[in-house]
């Protein structure tokens, strides 16, 4: 047996547990945990999206959440922390995160009958210097800094193209690179998911309260 993770109905009540190949297969409710990571430097506020690995089934090579993935049978919000670093390679604390709330999501993929997700969607602020996460080869294949405002002007449709310098992992060997970046590099969401993100980073680093997605 695979993956095992919760299931829920509609109303997010718990009902058994499934493996997750079923679970997608069969379009039940599950968790997932969804962490944005902010970041300072040089005066400029910045949030971290990953490039996924090529080697990917959905969404190869596409633009996403600093560090993403399903919550196990048993386990909170808290414990999504872990995928923080297995995919970045960064060790933080559960009580660092800023919950934004609950995302629900609904969608179909080929070989999905409906995959139907109750996204646990927090921030999290960590100024570990690019150049030292340490990138999971078969999740990631990049992890960028986008400026704050950039992000605001990409995703409100005001410029169509951004640039962040990026961190490249091949082989063993990290670099820092630039990368230009559109909004259709990211995965296609209906609701303006990554614009509500910049709103509230942009909230975030301004001290303002009521952060929610």
């Amino acid at each position: 047996m695979g993956e095992i993770i919760d299931i829920f109905n509609e109303k997010y009540e718990w009902i058994g547990k499934e493996d997750r190949d079923v679970v997608h297969k069969e379009g039940y409710w599950h968790q997932t945990f969804h962490c944005w990571i902010l970041t300072q430097h040089d005066g400029k506020n910045f949030v971290l999206v990953q490039k996924r690995a090529l080697a990917k089934k959905t969404a190869p090579g596409k633009l996403d959440i600093s560090a993403a993935g399903h919550l196990q049978a048993g386990e909170t919000k808290e414990d999504g922390i872990r995928e923080v670093q297995e995919e970045l390679g960064i060790s933080v604390e559960s009580s660092r995160l800023i919950d934004l709330g609950i995302r629900i999501s609904s969608s179909g993929t080929p070989g999905v009958k409906c995959n139907r997700e109750f996204c646990n969607v927090v921030l999290l602020e960590d100024n570990t210097p690019l150049i030292d996460h340490n990138l999971q080869e078969e999740e990631v294949s990049a992890l960028v800094e986008v400026e704050v405002e950039d992000g605001l002007k990409l995703f409100a449709k005001e410029v169509e193209e951004v640039e962040g310098n990026a961190l490249i992992e091949e082989n063993g060997v990290k670099r820092i690179t630039t990368m230009k970046i559109k909004a259709d590099d990211f995965i296609f969401r209906l609701d303006p998911y990554y614009l509500k993100i910049f709103i509230m980073a942009d909230r975030y680093f301004k001290g303002e309260k009521y952060l929610a997605i």
